[in-house]
């Protein structure tokens, strides 16, 4: 239906509003922003913003923490020198009012003057909406478009976008026209997506752990969410990212890296030292080249967030960057994108870089150095058969002395009538400081990567079906009769799988009492019995039924010669709405043994059992720390690298001016955390003072070469002592030969 508007005869309305009156509010409410809409009112007119992918704040950047970001509304850039977040005001076209071309003529080139000609005349003939002359004549001819008409208030800017699109050479005219419409219809779609091309994915943010001889990466997941507008609005897969790519090089440039040429023998892309990608079907060489050469998509190697490099030589400065990349859109003749690598080198050598780039020296640790550890951990509560690995990926992320809680959900469903309970998700939290690290995550796949928290990456080895654990369960000794061990079974019972551990223990009769109940027309009365049950798990006694077949003393028997005249024990235990339910039954076998269960004896029976909601695990970390007694041992590991110093050292930074020798390094290795380095000529005047304050993950010191003047110093043989108080003194000598 159609609701109209009235208003009474007088009203003053404002030009879009809604409501009547010189003094209505500017809101939403008042607005007709469909009816009126503009780039500069602060509203999001066509309700295209959205806040998973586009509440980056002011700026228009992610990441920033700027003014407007992760807040959940849209943030206009009006009146400000900022762009503000995608699809609203300033970086929307559609949040106009389309007019499209009104008027179009062509006119012989020459013959129109705009100097004599009349205004009106100007305007009869090129602006009044219809005007429409575009018959194709002989000879140049030029083309006058306008569009109109629309108010225009003194001070007021309206914003235009034009597409020209060209074709010709076709075998046709209508190849032409053909091409033609296809290049508008393009540019209609790029509109359409505020001029979003195809884009890359969002970047990662990277961080690199330095180590000894070894360097470790890890990275967020930000970009797995990444979404392309524009090639979701010309029909592909906006959802088209597809993994991970890691880079290094020892130049800021990236120049080691960039070693694959295109077509015409440039260097165009770079050799990735890592790559990972989804198992998704999309793998090999992209359909669509890049100046002849095709870009490498993966081989379903399934995605990582780590890299662990081995192949680096302690002391020398390396470049890493983390890209993401999609798979492009073959059908429209998109390549694939790749996230740019930013990294910028100032004139005096001051390097930023973006977030998914990270600069790092390998480096030893400092003397006395004991890495991170587990220092305690604990199943607290539950009886789950899995194991739960902790991995230290950031020793200076580790957090020391605080406690942590793993938790889990579990989750019950029915297969052939029969009820299965398996984990559903499961949480980590730092009890010290209270804080949820992982919250209901539901990666439990065996070996899934999880994400790096407070430095270290859990490691769950689950159970995925609950089963009995032979080489755990069995009678304290030999001579009792074997069983079997199942869910209850009997007319239409199906006992539910409880994931606990139990134990049987045999006395008198008497030291237990069954439970008067039935299944169906079949009678379990209450009876004294020569056993109890024990429901180890939850450390508590349980009810059972009993079904006695081999006699009618209360003794759990098996007829030696009549094996169909068998004892059974039918468990009962609380199901999810709290009443009894059958769970597990246990019935002898004369396959080994030699007699019925007695006094003394016991059955332990151990199940596999996933992880589930009553299971806990508690453990403390220990953060790195430096061993006194270690770190004076350590003292005669001190090392000058190198020694002679040769000229130049291949760690040294490039020159970042036109000429001059450039930088210089000499390092100091496997160094106290806290000394001083002091360094002498042979005369024994001193040349250099050193105050080395590094955390313990770093024993490496970086001398420039020059003097506490700042002069550069002379070839020779040098002295250096090391004091490092509370731990002792070292001295060496070096030499530098220029």
């Amino acid at each position: 239906f159609i609701k109209y508007l009235s208003f009474a005869v007088g009203d003053t309305i404002k030009r879009g509003f809604l409501v009547p009156g010189n003094n209505a509010a500017w809101n939403y409410s008042n607005v007709a922003p469909m009816i009126d809409e503009s780039r500069d009112d602060g509203f999001d007119n066509d309700k295209d913003w959205d806040p998973v992918l586009d509440d980056v704040g002011l700026d228009g950047v992610a990441h920033t923490g700027d003014v407007g970001e992760s807040d959940g509304k849209p943030t206009s850039g009006v009146n400000t020198e900022f762009p503000g977040e995608p699809n609203i005001d300033k970086t929307d076209v559609g949040e106009s009012d389309q007019l499209g071309v009104t008027s179009a003529v062509q006119i012989p080139v020459g013959s129109l003057n705009f100097s004599t000609a009349a205004d009106q005349g100007l305007w009869d003939l090129l602006m009044v909406p219809g005007n429409i002359n575009l018959i194709r004549g002989i000879g140049d001819y030029d083309v006058y478009v306008s569009s109109g008409f629309f108010p225009l208030l003194p001070g007021q800017r309206q914003r235009m976008a034009v597409s020209i699109a060209i074709a010709g050479g076709g075998k046709t005219k209508d190849d032409d026209i053909a091409s033609v419409t296809s290049k508008m219809h393009q540019a209609d779609l790029a509109y359409q997506a505020d001029y979003q091309f195809a884009s890359a994915p969002q970047q990662v943010t990277v961080t690199a752990v330095p180590g000894d001889n070894r360097v470790t990466l890890y990275w967020d997941d930000f970009a797995e969410k990444s979404f392309d507008r524009y090639i979701n609005k010309i029909g592909g897969n906006g959802r088209n990212f597809e993994g991970y790519r890691v880079y290094r090089a020892t130049d800021a440039a990236f120049l080691d890296a960039k070693v694959i040429t295109d077509g015409f023998g440039v260097k165009t892309l770079l050799n990735p030292s890592d790559q990972s990608d989804l198992i998704d079907g999309v793998k090999g060489f992209s359909q669509v080249d890049i100046n002849g050469v095709k870009f490498w998509l993966g081989s379903e190697t399934g995605l990582k967030h780590t890299f662990v490099d081995t192949s680096v030589t302690n002391g020398q400065r390396y470049f890493y960057a983390v890209t993401a990349y999609n798979f492009g859109y073959p059908n429209a003749n998109i390549a694939p994108a790749e996230t740019p690598i930013q990294v910028s080198v100032s004139p005096d050598g001051t390097i930023t870089h973006g977030i998914n780039v990270a600069i790092v020296r390998p480096t030893p640790g400092a003397a006395g150095y004991l890495p991170p550890e587990v220092n305690s951990f604990a199943h607290a509560t539950g009886g789950a058969s899995g194991s739960i690995g902790i991995q230290v990926v950031d020793p200076m992320a580790v957090k020391n002395g605080d406690e942590y809680q793993i938790s889990f959900t579990d989750t019950t469903y029915k297969v052939n009538n029969k009820d299965f309970t398996t984990t559903k998700s499961f949480a980590l939290k730092n009890v010290t400081t209270n804080q949820e690290l992982l919250s209901q995550d539901t990666v439990l796949t065996n070996g899934a990567e999880l994400p790096v928290t407070d430095g270290f990456r859990l490691s769950l080895n689950n159970v995925q079906a609950i089963s009995l654990n032979n080489s755990l369960t069995g009678w304290n000794s030999p001579a009792p009769y074997s069983f079997d061990f199942n869910p209850v079974t009997l007319l239409t019972v199906n006992g539910f799988k409880s994931p606990n551990d139990y134990e049987l223990i045999f006395g008198d009769v008497g030291i237990g009492t069954s439970k008067d109940t039935a299944i169906s027309f079949i009678k379990f009365p209450s009876k004294a019995v020569n056993f109890k049950l024990i429901n180890l798990t939850q450390n508590k006694e349980i009810p059972f039924a009993f079904s006695e077949a081999d006699g009618n003393d209360g003794k759990f028997s098996i007829n030696p010669s009549n094996s169909n005249l068998a004892d059974a024990i039918y468990f009962l235990e609380p199901g999810s709405n709290g009443k009894l339910q059958f769970t597990w039954q246990i019935v002898l076998n004369v396959r080994q043994g030699t007699r019925v269960p007695q006094a003394g004896d016991t059955l332990k029976i151990t199940l596999f059992k996933p992880f589930l909601s009553y299971d806990t695990y508690t453990f403390k970390m220990q953060g790195s720390s430096i061993s006194t007694e270690k770190a004076k041992s350590d003292l005669n590991n001190i090392r000058v690298v190198p020694n002679p110093y040769l000229a130049a050292e291949t760690w040294e930074p490039r020159n970042t001016y036109s000429s001059g020798r450039g930088p210089r390094e000499i390092h100091f290795i496997n160094l106290p955390t806290q000394c001083t380095i002091r360094i002498f000529n042979v005369s024994g005047a001193l040349v250099k003072k050193i105050e080395h304050n590094a955390p313990a993950e770093n024993g490496t010191e970086v001398w420039d070469v020059l003097s506490d003047e700042k002069f550069e110093i002379s070839y020779g043989v040098y002295v250096y002592h090391i004091d490092a108080p509370g731990v002792g003194q070292k001295t060496g000598t070096f030499a530098i030969i220029k």
